[in-house]
């Protein structure tokens, strides 16, 4: 009787690490198409026949995972765009690997669910967490029980981690306004609690400076509230200021809303850039150009490095940067007298 091929002897075959066999098998983002299609092709010559069904038996699965959502006591998180953008890609990809998708909130009654506790009763296999602090106190904690989970827009030491790399569409962003004639920039800041608060800012600040371009810099937090005050601090005596990019789209239309207010004309009084590219931009009056955050994509492959960790067992933890884009929409032009 002819032996069995397993997942070793095709990653044997190719060369590769077994769970190099199980990203390629699994269509994974995480590797080219070449490396996909001849792991494939080894995989297919040999025989090999995945019986992924009873690999979960044997684990005790419950093929479950959580997406753990910040609790607002001022609004309901879905309200906001980037969730639901992010639940999408979570829940493609986790559907594909069979998996289903349960909602956590991450707080109850003003504290911290015990997430590990709904590991060991067997509600979920693991976390997916959408917004943390940098200081969140849980991941230490979670780690040191061995809890699967993997964060996106943000980074910790032993962690899977996804975010999204602000320089190709800031660097872009300011080569459009510099294009045009734009030599001043205002910078309304996101959150520096969070990773993507303080990088964009950095990346900012570097590229403005690399680029040889003035700027000035207004403290918000994401929010469009913060963007209507850092609007008017920086309007407020503009001293050859052109142009205003801000740390979020939210940020940018509580810019746009002081501005419709102040009769201050977008484009055509000041430029106005966002971050994000979530639906607001689009249906704002005029269209707001913003630099493109893959938040889809974010979520998909946050599901795909649970998905590994969870099958596969990979103790190597991956951080994971997804480059930015630029979109351009009629919130931008060039400036008044050029």
């Amino acid at each position: 009787m002819r032996k069995k091929v397993t997942r070793v002897d095709v990653a044997k075959a190719a060369g590769v690490a077994e769970s190099t066999v199980s990203r390629a098998l699994n269509d994974s983002t995480l590797i080219s198409s070449d490396v996909k299609i001849r792991i494939r092709l080894i995989a297919s010559q040999l025989g090999y026949i995945p019986n992924r069904q009873a690999v979960l038996l044997a684990s005790n699965k419950t093929m479950r995972v959580g997406l753990v959502v910040r609790t607002y006591k001022s609004f309901s998180p879905f309200t906001r765009s980037y969730f639901p953008r992010l639940l999408d890609g979570v829940l493609q990809k986790a559907e594909a690997l069979g998996y289903s998708v349960t909602v956590v909130l991450d707080k109850k009654n003003d504290e911290y669910k015990d997430l590990s506790e709904m590991i060991y009763s067997k509600e979920v296999d693991g976390f997916i967490f959408s917004v943390t602090p940098l200081e969140d106190p849980r991941f230490g904690d979670l780690l040191s029980h061995k809890v699967p989970f993997v964060l996106v827009n943000n980074l910790f030491q032993g962690a899977d981690c996804i975010n999204c790399d602000p320089y190709a569409g800031t660097r872009d962003a300011l080569s459009h306004l510099a294009s045009m004639g734009h030599k001043h920039i205002g910078y309304i800041t996101g959150d520096s609690n969070y990773w993507d608060g303080k990088e964009r800012l950095s990346v900012f600040q570097n590229l403005c400076m690399k680029q040889g371009m003035e700027f000035t810099l207004c403290q918000g937090n994401f929010s469009k509230r913060s963007g209507m005050a850092g609007a008017e601090k920086l309007l407020a005596d503009r001293s050859g200021l052109t142009a205003i990019m801000a740390g979020s789209d939210r940020c940018a239309l509580g810019v746009m809303e002081y501005c419709k207010k102040k009769n201050i004309r977008i484009p055509e009084d000041i430029s106005l850039i966002g971050f994000d590219n979530l639906g607001p931009a689009r249906d704002s009056v005029p269209g707001l150009s913003t630099i493109h955050n893959p938040v889809v994509r974010m979520g998909s492959d946050a599901m795909e490095l649970l998905y590994q960790s969870l099958i596969e067992k990979i103790e190597k933890k991956t951080s994971l940067l997804i480059d930015s884009g630029f979109i351009i929409r009629g919130s931008t032009g060039v400036p008044r007298g050029q």
